[in-house]
């Protein structure tokens, strides 16, 4: 039989097996969720942080992908995975989302930028010459791994910008990223004008 957790609050009376429970739900919980269940306890804002991020990268993602509060299915195959705020597909703790939930705006923006942190600038960190890049540079190949995946770099389907890449052929770099588009499918003119934003920025 299963209880909602208020009518637990509501009736809790310090007695030895409600103790006993009430650890044995927080030992069984993961920490992110139970740093977030105290957060929201304390009514604590969060504050997203843009440290060490390069911001042009940020700014032309969310450009792109736009923030939705309430989960939605992929545009692409009107399926899994479900996505939610700046094109998030799953909580800190790794869970995915599920269709009917919602996030607040601060939320998705710290969301955001933990994933960008976490899961996509250390394999970015690891691109030939990324440290001689400039902050554009970072930031569009950060605009193009957000979109088509964090390891993209020396990846099978993506021989020409690891190769342009790799030999340090900078002024290459724009037209390698257009390649990757997906040509014909339903998504294929947004992509478009997204590499052709990244190649812009890339060059600036």
């Amino acid at each position: 039989m299963s209880i909602k957790f208020l009518d637990a609050v509501k009736y809790h009376q310090d007695l030895q097996h409600q103790i006993d429970a009430w650890q044995f739900l927080q030992a069984s919980v993961h920490k992110e969720i139970l740093d977030e269940f105290a957060r929201r306890y304390r009514n604590e804002k969060v504050e997203p942080t843009l440290e060490g991020l390069p911001i042009p990268g940020v700014e032309l993602i969310k450009e792109f992908e736009g923030c939705h509060l309430k989960a939605y299915y992929d545009p692409l195959t009107g399926g899994l995975p479900i996505t939610i705020g700046w094109g998030s597909t799953s909580r800190k703790d790794g869970t995915r989302f599920m269709i009917g939930n919602k996030i607040t705006q601060d939320e998705a923006d710290d969301l955001f930028y933990h994933q960008l942190r976490k899961e996509f600038l250390p394999p970015l960190q690891n691109i030939p010459y990324w440290n001689e890049m400039n902050e554009n540079q970072q930031g569009a190949l950060l605009s193009f791994a957000y979109n088509l995946g964090a390891r993209f770099y020396g990846s099978s389907g993506f021989n020409t910008i690891t190769r342009v890449l790799k030999n340090k052929e900078w002024d290459k770099v724009p037209d390698a990223l257009y390649l990757y588009h997906n040509p014909g499918t339903s998504v294929a003119a947004g992509l478009q004008r997204r590499r052709i934003a990244e190649g812009k920025l890339w060059r600036s």
